[in-house]
């Protein structure tokens, strides 16, 4: 018999598929479940404990491009080290479960067999959850998944004991001292929020009764609470508060500190005082994803400093105030698509800035608002296309960071932001396709970094940094072709942040760092060739996101996150062949894309998604050769494409995508013999892809994209 530690997968899973919903949680946790650190490598009869109890096998979603089903599963279960029965009447009543079970023993009776009850009861006539097979081995001891029974705590532990080979009673322990430890931080920043609503509201009573004559100390008190605020919901984002409660305590907190406010004379100064509350609010509600209020406070905020700058002119504070709110709005613009209208903002904060530091050349501050101001102007240029002016942005951004890093070299802060700087003017050198100068200046923005995270190895927001440059130099290098080198730097970012999200499990940024960590590692395995390494990784990132996911459904940046790794699976699945389930991948991508665009309309970014997961779908179906299911798919996504097309008709990146999808649809009428309507989706996408070249004659790709079309163009009937 194979030592168990070498065998392929930790365990085998077995169900009906009338359980897969069940199934497929099982197997997140599962794979997902938390070793303590002190038991990894014990010797025990199962092998050396291993860091993490992945992969499991679970059904055909792990099977590999030819061969037959049945042999499939005779290969996998020889290459499982036990087998995992999640047992229901369901699976008691399935041939293919208990052909599994008998397989099992028959082939590997010295492998644990591990049943964990879902539903039903061994035994019962009628709501048996054994199969026959099962019966056979007689008396099995099983963990029961039901509240009734062990619940889902201590039966999860004990699987993973059975598969580690250790005492039940220890895993658990362990498990249960970690999920405590969890909760204690969840619960103690839950308090945190509660005790600041009961301090605000003695605040509101005392300033009720002793501040309406002491404005000074009113506007104290407020700044000071607002404070509060801030740090509560950065902790309650970073220790993964539900955004639900987070949202509950920004309502709160702001009708209380309105009507503080409002026991204040309105002078100038408590409505400066009000527009900066406005604006931390409107960050704040930025971090918990509801643009609505982000937008509306930021505002209001920009209403009431606008007024005060025409009553004092003067007052520079006011000025500087007021080129924050621009930047807040534009921000908002930014997330719901409008980049003209965000342009124009950015814009109007940065001249407001050129005339603040022109006053004032000496005020290191002010230099420094000024290049993230040239910055945020960048950010906008680069997806409308207009790189020229996006890199010249950047650059006059770089040329500030280099004069304040270069007058105060010891400022550490100063030192950090120069990388920012060189890694925005690389991604716009990237997207110009010149790539030896985009690594080159990413390439100086590390050695600034390695220099940080040496000086300060504990400084864990430095070791963050150096794993972002490694990051995109590794991606330069995929795009160079050079994958020998583009994997040991995306490693080398890995690897960092596998640390930082040991050092802390509950830091939920930390884990997402990871998970983006293995998608980019799983990208180039594809780039390699290597489909089944690039498949593991991204289901190492799959795990860490649904996980994510599920403990603040209300967050939608998680719920993004999951769908794009159900893409990123999909698209490995269409490369092995595994059309079904590179459907069924695409699909939860889908419903979970569809969900955001529904909360959130005005949205653009989850609009183009949901187009995006539309593409995908009707391409899998033209593969399957289902090409009026297809086509349907495609016209939902063109649908979204036109509108977000029409309302921002510079935004190059959206014209592209509608000429793409349009060409799509073209050749699905065109294998469907509908050739007249097949050529007009052409002369669409040509037009659009006409306009983008003529805009942009150097971009070298879309005269490719124009040349396709006239190609097809010519040939309609083909």
């Amino acid at each position: 018999m194979a030592a168990l530690e070498t065998l392929k997968y930790r365990a085998f899973l077995s169900y009906s598929h009338r359980d897969s919903a069940a199934a497929k949680r099982l197997h997140t946790r599962l794979e997902g479940f938390r070793i303590d650190k002190d038991l990894v490598g014990r010797a025990t009869p199962m092998g050396p404990v291993p860091k993490q109890l992945r992969p499991i096998f679970r059904d055909r979603h792990d099977f590999d491009a030819g061969g037959t089903l049945g042999e499939q599963t005779i290969a996998a279960i020889d290459a499982a080290g036990a087998m995992i029965l999640l047992a229901s009447p369901a699976s008691a009543g399935s041939r293919p479960v208990n052909d599994e079970v008998r397989l099992f023993c028959e082939r590997h009776p010295d492998r644990p067999l591990i049943p964990l009850i879902l539903d039903g009861e061994p035994g019962n006539a009628e709501r048996e959850c054994f199969p026959p097979a099962l019966h056979d081995q007689g008396d099995v001891l099983a963990a029961d998944l039901r509240e009734s029974g062990d619940g889902q705590q201590l039966a999860l532990a004990k699987v993973a004991a059975r598969l580690l080979g250790l005492p039940p009673d220890e895993v658990f322990r362990r498990a249960e001292r970690d999920r405590r430890r969890r909760a204690r931080i969840r619960h103690a920043l839950m308090g945190v929020l509660a005790v600041l609503s009961v301090a605000a509201t003695g605040s509101t009573l005392y300033a009720w009764h002793e501040l309406k004559t002491n404005e000074a100390f009113l506007d104290a008190t407020l700044k000071t609470a607002s404070g509060i605020v801030d740090t509560a919901v950065q902790q309650a984002e970073k220790y993964n508060v539900p955004r639900s409660a987070t949202i509950v305590l920004l309502t709160q907190a702001e009708g209380l500190f309105d009507g503080m406010a409002k026991y204040g004379r309105q002078t100038p100064k408590l409505r400066y005082r009000k527009a900066w509350m406005l604006i931390q609010f409107s960050r704040n509600y930025a971090i918990v994803g509801d643009t609505g209020k982000e937008k509306a406070r930021a505002l209001e905020a920009q209403q009431l400093l606008t007024a005060l700058t025409k009553e004092k002119p003067a007052d520079l504070n006011f000025q500087w105030e007021l080129a924050a709110v621009d930047d807040a709005v534009g921000n908002v613009l930014v997330a719901r698509g409008s980049l003209p209208e965000a342009l124009q903002s950015y814009r109007d904060g940065l001249a407001i800035m050129e005339r603040l530091v022109k006053s004032d050349p000496g005020n290191a501050d002010w230099q420094r608002d000024l290049s993230v101001s040239y910055n945020k102007v960048g950010n906008v240029l680069a997806p409308q296309g207009n790189l020229p002016e996006a890199l010249q942005s950047y650059r006059d951004g770089l040329a500030i960071m280099e004069r304040l890093a270069k007058s105060d070299p010891d400022n550490a802060g100063g030192q950090r932001d120069l990388p920012v700087s060189y890694d925005k003017v690389g991604d716009v050198l990237v997207a110009q396709g010149n790539l030896p100068e985009a690594l080159e200046s990413y390439r100086d923005g590390l050695a600034i970094r390695e220099r940080l995270a040496k000086s300060d190895p504990g400084n864990a927001r430095w070791q963050r940094d150096l794993s972002v440059s490694y990051e995109r130099i590794g991606s330069v290098l995929v795009a160079q072709g050079n994958l020998p080198e583009a994997l040991p730097s995306y490693r080398d970012g890995l690897a960092i942040r596998e640390r930082l999200a040991k050092s802390d499990t509950g830091n939920a940024g930390w884990q997402r760092d990871l998970s983006v960590s293995y998608d980019e590692i799983g990208d180039a395995l594809v780039t390699q060739g290597n489909l089944p390494e690039a498949l593991q990784s991204h289901r190492d990132g799959l795990a860490i996101r649904e996980r994510l996911a599920k403990s603040d459904p209300d967050n939608a940046d998680w719920q993004r996150d999951l769908s794009v790794s159900y893409d990123r699976i999909g698209s490995v699945l269409v490369a092995q062949r595994s059309l079904p389930e590179a459907l069924q991948s695409y699909r939860d991508g889908l419903a979970i894309r569809e969900r955001l665009a529904k909360s959130d309309p005005g949205n653009a970014g989850r609009q183009r998604d949901l187009s995006v997961s539309y593409e995908r779908i009707g391409s899998v179906l033209v593969a399957q050769g289902s090409l009026p299911e297809a086509l349907h798919s495609y016209r939902d996504g063109l649908a979204i494409l036109e509108r977000l097309a029409k309302s921002d008709p510079g935004n190059a990146g959206w014209q592209l995508d509608l000429a793409v999808v349009h060409s799509k649809v073209g050749i699905a009428l065109r294998e469907m013999g509908q050739t007249t309507s097949a050529r007009e989706e052409f002369v669409a996408g040509r037009t659009i892809m006409a306009t983008l070249a003529e805009q942009n004659p150097g971009r070298a790709e879309w005269k490719k994209g124009l040349a396709w079309f006239d190609n097809q163009l010519a040939s309609p009937g083909r």
